[in-house]
C-alpha cells in the first residue's frame, strides 16, 4: 500500500507542473500579443501592401557599428543601413521616408549613411524624404542632404556645419594628486591624443589639418546632396545653428511643414495614388525606446566623445549646444 504522505507530494509535484506550463502559455501569449501589438501601432508585420512608404528614424547621437544592447540609444549606423537595405529592396516600398532628430555624432557613421541614402536614389530607384524634428544638426543634416527633399518645421534647429575634436589633458590635475606617467613612445605623434601632456605646436597643426579634412569633405557633401554651388554652402558652414525657416532661405531645406506634408511629399515622389501605408523599421526597444518616446538624448552617448572620456578620439560632426 503507497504510504499518504508520498501520495500528497506526487499531488503537489504535479500541481507545481501544472502551474508552471500554464504561467509559460500565458508568458507565451503576452509575448505573442505584444508583438501583434507593437506591428499595429508601427505599421510593421509579416505582410507587405503595395504603396507602401517605409519609414526610417535618425535618433539621437549617431554612432558606428551596430545597436547594443536594453540600455544603449542613439542611432548605429550598420543598423540603420540594414533598415535602409530592407526598405530599399522590397518591392511593395514606393518611397522611403525618413525622420531626423539627431544632434549629429561620429564623422564616419554620419558619411556612411550619407552615402547609403544616395545609393537608395541612384541605384535603387527609390525617393528619399527627410523630415527634420526639433533637432538635425551637424552629423544630422549631413545624413539629411542625402535626401530628394527635405522637409523642415519652422523652429527646427538645424546646421551647424563643422568638425569638433575635444582634447583633455590630465597633466595639472596629475600633477596636484602626485601622480607621475611615463610614456614610452615610436614617434613624436604617437602620444599626441593622451591627454598625459599639453600639446606642442606641431601636434596642434597635425589635429586641425585632420578637423580640415573632414571639414571639407562636409562642405563637399552638402553641395553634392543639395546641388548648391559650395561657395553658397560655404556662406553658413561656420558651424551656425539655423532654424528650419533660415535653413530653408539658406537653401539647406525645401519646404517648411510637418510630418503630414513629408508623407504627402513622399507618396507622391514614389507615385502613390490616395493614402499611403507606413511601415516603421525602426524598432527601439526596452528603455531605449522609453527614453526615445520621450525625447530624452543619451548623455553618455553625447558626453564620452565631446569632453573626452573616451578611449578613443573621433572626428565628430556633432551640435554640443543643447
Amino acid at each position: 500500500m503507497r504510504p499518504v504522505g508520498a501520495e500528497v507530494t506526487a499531488r503537489r509535484g504535479c500541481l507545481w507542473v501544472l502551474i508552471v506550463l500554464v504561467g509559460l502559455i500565458v508568458l507565451a501569449g503576452a509575448f505573442i500579443v505584444g508583438v501583434l501589438v507593437g506591428a499595429a501601432l508601427t505599421g510593421g508585420g509579416l505582410l507587405w501592401f503595395p504603396g507602401t512608404v517605409a519609414v526610417l528614424e535618425v535618433n539621437g547621437t549617431i554612432q558606428s557599428g551596430d545597436q547594443g544592447g536594453l540600455f544603449s540609444s542613439g542611432t548605429f549606423s550598420r543598423t540603420f543601413i540594414s533598415q535602409l537595405d530592407q526598405a530599399r529592396r522590397q518591392p511593395a516600398v514606393r518611397a522611403i521616408l525618413i525622420r531626423v532628430n539627431s544632434p549629429g555624432g561620429d564623422a564616419v557613421a554620419s558619411d556612411e549613411i550619407y552615402r547609403e541614402i544616395r545609393r537608395t536614389r541612384t541605384e535603387f530607384k527609390k525617393p528619399v524624404v527627410v523630415y527634420m524634428e526639433s533637432l538635425a544638426a551637424s552629423g544630422g543634416y549631413y545624413v539629411s542632404a542625402a535626401a530628394d527633399r527635405i522637409v523642415a518645421n519652422p523652429n527646427t534647429l538645424t546646421g551647424s556645419i563643422g568638425v569638433i575634436i575635444t582634447l583633455p589633458t590630465y597633466d595639472e590635475l596629475f600633477n596636484k594628486i602626485g601622480i607621475k606617467v611615463y610614456v614610452f613612445r615610436s614617434g613624436a605623434f604617437k602620444d599626441t591624443t593622451s591627454g598625459t601632456r599639453p600639446l606642442r605646436p606641431d601636434e596642434e597643426a597635425l589635429m586641425q589639418e585632420l578637423v580640415n579634412q573632414a571639414y571639407q569633405r562636409f562642405v563637399d557633401a552638402v553641395a553634392e546632396g543639395r546641388n548648391l554651388p559650395r561657395d553658397r554652402v560655404l556662406q553658413v558652414a561656420d558651424g551656425r545653428i539655423l532654424t528650419g525657416s533660415q535653413a530653408r532661405d539658406a537653401g539647406l531645406v525645401d519646404e517648411l511643414g510637418d510630418f503630414r506634408r513629408a508623407v504627402q511629399l513622399a507618396a507622391e515622389l514614389g507615385g502613390i495614388r490616395g493614402e499611403p501605408r507606413l511601415r516603421n523599421l525602426s524598432r527601439r526597444t526596452g528603455l531605449a525606446g522609453l527614453f526615445g518616446s520621450l525625447g530624452i538624448i543619451n548623455p553618455p552617448a553625447v558626453a564620452g566623445p565631446v569632453l573626452g572620456f573616451e578611449n578613443s578620439i573621433s572626428l565628430m560632426y556633432l551640435y554640443t549646444g543643447f
